[in-house]
């Protein structure tokens, strides 16, 4: 019997001689150290029960804890009490309260105040999976992220620690000194500190400035600069939508392109067009692609539209101007005009049309060289005409009066003109026509004078003032011949007036409905039969 016992503590001994070693040689087992040791069983399983100064490595893996279970036919372990990870790989330390371990996947789950942290990161979180052969951190139930100055909350979030790529889901914020970002998901690469949303999210700027994007976006926090699809930008001063939006805050610059709308909220103006920049430092905003301002102007609405249009910010009020170029248009009730381009000052509302202006108000038709229009509570108080000044107005004999100028100053009461001021040149051609029927003509005068002052009523001259000897004349009707009718350069341009359909019509949709227009007629002409050969035999017999 003593002989038989001796044999068996033989063999154990030399069973523990060749297992040690190869527990030893294969990097997978773990390897411990505690204080005090007792075996055990645990639902059928044996295990270690390790307590006091827990120590636990694994190649370059060590983990520490107050207590541990340890599993010898899994390789497992379950940690608990100031758990410690340290990842010498990737130089990673994770604390927690407790710890699941699998030794052959390498996976690490830890509960309860979890804190990761890495050269780049410190992640908080109370449910941790840490996978140290694919190099991930995950957590599902809430986390938080402090990389340098930045804090990311989010409910999941997926670390890749070795492509330094970052993946977040549900209720994700970013706070940056600059900016808050809310989102449902976001993608972060920590080496280009670049960011990618799919999804509706929306940045808070620290001056207040709100973007918002409904098709998803993507950041530069290196540079604070961001791309949004069908997004919007919300600030004291302005409101902006388009279906991209870029935002690049360390030039202070916006763009917006497609479908771009843009509210001037301390204005009133809005404008919509293809493509817009704005320069925040400059004051300096510039909308293209089929622009069109729209401003409420007293009861009215004033309607502009253009090649480019220039909004200019300033300080001082007087200095606000918005800029005008190339096929201007303007509708307002009481005036509608075209130009090359125009100049409007937002503090009194005054216009000045450039290059070959024509304006029509009422009955009249006002043309120069340039012309600038004073308003004042919605209504035109004053019109100011350059070099070669120009009025016609077409009367009820079907005639046109016609004042011509070096200068001219128009002066209006509710919609129409009330008197005009001619200075330097003048000459004016005005139809009289009997009290009773204005239809029927009685004669014409014809004036010439340097300068005159001429007063309208009801849209037709009154009574003219004289500054200088006047030369006039009165032409009789049945005297009257076509050619002295008209002063010279006289040109009645109505067919150039511009109506509220068409300029709310952008050119490029004009443009297609008169291909669509022309190429009905081409094609109803087309289908139209080819007139029949004349029966030769019957055009030559006698009739």
């Amino acid at each position: 019997m003593k002989h038989a016992i001796k044999v068996i503590l033989v063999l154990l001994f030399l069973h523990q001689l060749l297992v040690l070693p190869v527990r030893a040689q294969n990097p997978m087992i773990l390897n411990y150290e505690a204080k005090s040791h007792v075996g055990g069983t645990k639902d059928g399983l044996s295990y270690h029960k390790l307590v006091g100064d827990v120590k636990f490595t694994q190649k370059n893996t060590i983990i520490y804890c107050d207590t541990a279970m340890f599993y010898d036919l899994s390789n497992s372990l379950e940690a608990f009490g100031n758990v410690r990870i340290e990842d010498m790989d990737d130089s990673v330390t994770i604390t927690s309260d407790k710890l699941y371990y699998q030794g052959n996947d390498k996976v690490a789950k830890l509960r309860g105040d979890v804190v990761y942290v890495d050269d780049s990161i410190r992640l908080y979180t109370d449910h941790l999976n840490y996978d140290m052969i694919n190099k991930s951190a995950k957590y599902e139930q809430g986390g938080k992220i402090i990389d340098g100055v930045n804090v990311l909350e989010s409910i999941y979030g997926n670390y890749d620690t070795e492509g330094k790529m970052m993946m977040f889901r549900d209720s994700v914020k970013l706070i940056t000194p600059d900016y808050t970002l809310e989102s449902d998901d976001l993608i972060y690469n920590m080496i280009t500190k670049k960011a990618r949303a799919s999804s509706e999210n929306t940045i808070t700027t620290k001056d207040g400035k709100v973007l918002k994007s409904y098709q998803g976006s993507e950041f530069d926090t290196g540079r604070n600069s961001y791309a949004f699809l069908v997004g919007e930008i919300d600030t004291d001063k302005y409101f902006l939508k388009g279906d991209e939006l870029y935002f690049d805050d360390q030039l202070g610059s916006y763009s917006a392109i497609g479908n771009v709308y843009l509210l001037a909220k301390q204005d009133s103006i809005v404008i919509t067009g293809n493509t817009a920049h704005f320069w925040q430092d400059q004051g300096l905003a510039k909308v293209y692609g089929e622009p069109l301002l729209k401003k409420q102007v007293g009861i009215d609405t004033l309607y502009l539209r253009a090649d480019t249009l220039v909004s200019i910010d300033d300080s001082l009020e007087a200095n606000k101007r918005l800029l005008a170029y190339n096929h201007v248009k303007i509708f307002k009730a009481d005036l509608q005009g075209k130009a090359d381009s125009l100049a409007y000052f937002l503090s009194d509302s005054s216009m000045t049309f450039y290059n070959d202006p024509v304006l029509w108000n009422e009955g009249s038709q006002i043309t120069a060289d340039t012309i600038n229009i004073i308003v004042k509570s919605g209504s035109i108080e004053k019109l100011e005409a350059g070099k070669n000044s120009f009025i016609i107005s077409e009367d009820s004999t079907s005639n046109y009066n016609q004042i011509k100028g070096r200068r001219m100053t128009a002066y209006f009461e509710g919609k129409n003109i009330s008197n005009v001021d001619v200075l330097g040149n003048g000459e004016t051609i005005y139809f009289v026509a009997d009290d009773e029927n204005k239809k029927i003509l009685i004669g014409m005068n014809k004036i010439v004078c340097s300068n005159m002052n001429i007063r309208f009523k009801e849209n037709q001259v009154n009574d003219i003032r004289f500054y200088t000897k006047p030369d006039g004349s009165i032409v009789p009707p049945h005297e009257l011949k076509d050619d002295q009718k008209k002063l010279d350069g006289f040109s009645w341009r109505i067919a150039e007036r511009p109506t509220k359909r068409e300029i709310l019509t952008a050119p490029s949709e004009i443009e297609r409905k008169t291909r669509q227009v022309e190429e009905m007629i081409e094609a109803e002409q087309h289908d139209q039969p080819e007139p029949e050969e004349p029966d030769r035999q019957a055009a030559e017999a006698p009739q």
